[in-house]
Formats: structure tokens, C-alpha cells, sequence
């Protein structure tokens, strides 16, 4: 059973998946009325062909059931088990080619859009006709959950592209550093024993701890309350952002803020990152011109970018807590499932191995020679693919009050929310032959047919038919930060350590809620240090 790290009111117990169901249940009651409500007041969708029940409400009957009851999942391909969801947009993306279907989700209608020409202009929209930031804001409840401040003003994603992007190769070295440290730390050997780990909870302390050295340096990015309190920070704004999208609106101003883990979790930040931040500020005061012993990191890439009420001590806490969730939990999803794709397919070791050991032997380990080692690009490039963290791209919501309306004339309205199938796409055999075959290698075999100077199939790269960093406007800005971390601790893995399954047993089935699809967190697995 997957347990999850939100934490029940006045106490300390953790809340099991159970718990959820509990109180998804007991919502069951006040969601009818409120989908009622919805029904009468949403967006008009009617016209939009429908996969579910043919009814709304009928529809909504189901919701809690494909979102939370293995019973209800369907095998669609062999393999794992998918959710009556998956299902349902898998159907559409077959029926509805090129084109537009709507699923239910638990208080509103999903619009899916296909095909590349339709999905080019959502890619393209500008944000004042199509909300990326309205619909991932609803998603997380980014007010409740992280703050008012960062959903009002989300400047921390142009730090992210441009100030941690071009410090990258100059900041690669301690991100090297942290790697070896805190794989040294979780993984510590006394021989050639193997070692069973819990891969989650091992990977995300390894994320952690490496994305916190850039994020705000040593020694605090190895302090274990700092850890464990991000670890906990990235596992629980995505459940409380779903327990309260389940509460009608006018519920939430009141409820919300007892599910939701950001004053606890900020009161426990404070004590690391206030003193961090406030001696920062007074430098900056006392100094002006003469502090020139800056940390390079991200508090002070926040500072330089930050404006009015902003800058000041509590906003910068508040706003490196937020970019640690942000880059902390999908980084881990991501690497769990690379671990455990090397596991299922050790063919891949010795090729990846050599890969690594020539770069490094002629050029060291720099951001430059990681851009050499095209086996791992590739391998972590088909693990997004095959095992990508969700299904769905391209997430906007409709705030052009006449509606948006497509090159094939289909206009949707105001409030619509939409995405793209993304898991639909990547395993589309017209796009990719035998998609539903692991291929590490697939994608640097593609680049080996590129023109010289393309870097059309390198992980960073985004397309129609390679989403799981999204694609134009809005594409992932920490995508760079993203893949030059995973490049690196992927390529630490494979040249100093062995990898398995306790008894040798086969991957473990992803799960999927919704449109999420997860590694399992409770999987253990196997290392040891690397037999030559």
C-alpha cells in the first residue's frame, strides 16, 4: 500500500491511500450537489463528443471510482494495469484523430485535442487566450498549497531559464560533487555485498540533496531536517491539491488550509532558510557595490529578479521552498522510473558504461562532455517515453472571454479546461515503430539520421511528438537544469554500481491515478558497487 505523506489534522499519523478513499468517500455526499451546480454553471461542452458515461452527472458517478479503485482498471495493453481514465482517452485518441473528445474529471470536463496541427496552436497560444499558469494554479491549489505570492507572480520561472540555465556549466562541478556525496551517503557498502534499498525514497533523497546545492548551497543541502522537510513538502502538495479540488469553491477558504501542508512546512523552513536569507539582504545593505562574494545559487537569483513585496526575507523562503517542489518531486519520479527501467533492462549496462568511461577518460565530467554521452541522453529520453510521469501534455485553460476557437472552426469556451494525450502520442506506432518495446538506444540510433548540428532528438528537446516537458510557450523552463541532473547521477549509476530486483523479480507495475502515472513508491530494489 502506498503511503502517502500528508499528515492528518492535530496529528502525526501519515495518510495512508486508504485515508483518501475515506475521505474522497465521504465527500461523495456534498460533491453531488456540487456537481449539480457545475453541471448548470461550467462551460457548455455539449457539442463535444464524450468518452464516459453519454450523461454529466452520470459521469461524475464514476469519477471516484477510476481515480481510486484498482477494481475498476482495465488492462489496455498487456502489462500494467490502467485506470477507467486511461482508458477513456486511449479510446478517444483511436476514435477522435486530429481531432477533439472530452472525459470527465472529478469537477469538470477534460477537453483532449489531437493531432498536430490542433495541437501546434495550443502550444503556440499566448497565455492571454490560453492559461498554462490558470491551469496548473487549479491544479496544485497553488494559493493554498504554496502561496498567493508565487500564484500571482510566478517570476521564479524566468530565474529558472535564464539564471540557472546559464550558470549550469560553471555550477556543474558541485552538482557532480553533491551526486557522489549523497550517493556515498544512502548507498553506504561495506564490501561487494548487495544492498536492498527503497528505490523512492532513496532516489528523492539523492534528488534532493543534489538539486539543493544549487538551490541554496552548502551546508544546508545536506542538513537531514532540510531534506526530510522537502521530501515531504514534494509529496504532499500534490495530494492536498487534489483532496481540494474535491471541495466545492465555496468550501475551500475554510477547509483548504487544514489540508494543506504550507504553514507547517514553512515554519520548519524558516528556521533553516530565514537566517540564510536575512543575512543575505544585509549584506546586500551594508555592502552595496563591495559584496562581491555573492553565493551563486538560486536565493540570490531570486533576489536580483524579485520586485516590491517580493523582496523580502519571508517571499524568497516561501519562493525556494516552491522551485525545490517543483524540481524535487517530478525529478524523482523520473529517475525511480530510470532505475528501475536498468533493473528490467540490464542489456543496456555495458553499452551505457563504455558510453560514459570514453567521455569521461578524454574530456572529465563537465556539462560539456555530459552533451558527448548520447547513450545515456537516449536512455532517459525512452524512459520518459515508455514510463512518462503522466499521460497528459499541454495543460491550458480557456481565459479568452469569446472562447478560443481552432483552425477546424471549433470554438471552445471560456473556462474550458484542456490537454494533449501525451502517453497516446508517445506510444503511437505511426510515430514510433514498436512503441511498445523498451529501446534505450531508440533514440540514438534516430540522431545518428539527423542532419549535422540538429538536436532534434536530445532529451531537452521538445515536439508534437515528444512532449513530456511540454512544447512551445510554455514548455518546462528547468528542463535543462532537469536533464543535465538526471544525465549526471544516471551516468554515476551505471559506471560505479550494479542494480536488481529483490529475487530478481520483474519491474514493478507503475501507478496510475488519473492522469498520473507513478513508479511504485514501495518497490525495493537491489544495488551494489560495480564488480570489475
Amino acid at each position: 500500500m502506498v503511503v502517502c505523506h500528508v499528515y492528518k489534522y492535530r496529528g502525526t499519523s501519515p495518510v495512508t491511500m486508504d485515508d483518501l478513499k475515506v475521505f474522497a468517500c465521504g465527500l461523495a455526499g456534498v460533491a453531488g450537489a456540487y456537481v449539480l451546480v457545475k453541471a448548470l454553471s461550467g462551460p457548455n461542452l455539449d457539442f463535444i463528443p464524450t468518452l464516459g458515461s453519454p450523461g454529466m452527472v452520470m459521469s461524475y458517478r464514476g469519477v471516484f471510482r477510476y481515480l481510486f479503485s484498482a477494481k475498476e482498471s482495465v488492462r489496455v495493453f498487456s502489462g500494467p494495469r490502467y485506470t477507467n481514465f486511461f482508458r477513456f482517452i486511449q479510446e478517444g485518441y483511436e476514435k477522435y484523430p486530429n481531432a477533439i473528445f472530452k472525459v470527465p474529471g472529478v469537477d469538470r470536463w477534460n477537453v483532449m485535442v489531437t493531432g498536430r496541427i490542433l495541437m501546434e496552436e495550443v502550444a503556440n497560444a499566448p497565455e492571454s487566450e490560453l492559461s498554462f499558469y490558470q491551469s496548473i494554479n487549479e491544479f496544485l491549489q497553488t494559493g493554498y498549497t504554496a502561496g498567493w505570492r508565487i500564484e500571482r507572480n510566478p517570476y521564479h520561472a524566468g530565474v529558472v531559464k535564464t539564471s540557472m540555465t546559464r550558470n549550469l556549466g560553471t555550477l556543474f562541478p558541485e552538482v557532480r560533487d553533491e551526486i557522489i556525496a549523497a550517493f556515498d551517503e544512502v548507498l553506504p557498502f561495506q564490501g561487494k555485498e548487495w544492498l536492498t534499498v527503497p528505490a523512492f525514497d532513496t532516489m528523492m533523497q539523492i534528488v534532493c540533496r543534489t538539486s539543493n546545492r544549487l538551490f541554496v548551497g552548502l551546508p544546508l543541502c545536506r542538513d537531514p531536517d532540510y531534506t526530510k522537510l522537502n521530501v515531504e513538502y514534494a509529496m504532499d502538495v500534490i495530494i492536498a491539491g487534489q483532496l481540494i479540488n474535491m471541495l466545492p469553491a465555496f468550501f475551500r477558504p475554510t477547509v483548504a488550509p487544514l489540508l494543506s501542508p504550507r504553514k507547517r512546512i514553512l515554519r520548519r523552513a524558516s528556521k533553516h532558510l530565514t537566517p540564510v536569507v536575512a543575512e543575505r539582504f544585509a549584506k546586500e545593505a551594508n555592502l552595496g557595490e563591495k559584496y562581491t562574494d555573492r553565493p551563486n545559487d538560486l536565493i540570490t537569483w531570486l533576489m536580483d529578479a524579485a520586485e516590491g513585496a517580493d523582496r523580502t526575507v519571508a517571499a524568497l523562503v516561501e519562493r525556494v521552498l516552491f522551485v525545490g517542489f517543483a524540481a524535487i518531486r517530478t525529478s524523482t519520479d523520473t529517475f525511480t522510473h530510470i532505475v528501475y527501467d536498468l533493473a528490467a533492462y540490464p542489456h543496456h549496462f555495458q553499452e551505457l558504461r563504455e558510453e560514459v568511461q570514453s567521455v569521461v577518460q578524454k574530456e572529465g565530467w563537465t556539462r560539456a562532455s555530459l552533451n558527448r554521452m548520447y547513450k545515456i541522453d537516449s536512455f532517459l529520453s525512452e524512459s520518459q517515453r515508455f514510463h512518462g510521469i503522466g499521460t497528459l501534455s499541454l495543460g491550458r485553460k480557456v481565459v479568452k472571454p469569446e472562447g478560443f476557437t481552432f483552425s477546424n472552426g471549433v470554438t471552445l469556451p471560456y473556462g474550458t479546461y484542456l490537454h494533449s494525450p501525451m502517453w497516446s502520442v508517445h506510444h503511437d506506432a505511426e510515430i514510433y515503430p514498436d512503441p511498445d518495446t523498451f529501446d534505450g538506444f531508440r533514440f540514438s540510433k534516430l540522431r545518428k539520421t539527423e542532419e549535422v548540428g540538429s538536436a532534434q532528438y536530445q532529451v531537452i528537446t521538445t515536439s508534437l511528438d515528444y512532449l513530456p516537458f511540454g512544447h512551445g510557450r510554455h514548455a518546462c523552463p528547468g528542463r535543462f537544469f532537469a536533464a543535465v541532473e538526471l544525465k549526471a547521477m544516471l551516468a554515476h549509476l551505471v559506471v560505479n554500481y550494479d542494480v536488481k530486483f529483490v529475487n530478481d523479480g520483474p519491474r514493478p507495475a507503475n501507478q496510475y491515478m488519473a492522469s498520473a502515472c507513478l513508479p511504485d513508491s514501495s518497490a525495493k530494489v537491489m544495488f551494489r558497487k560495480r564488480q570489475v
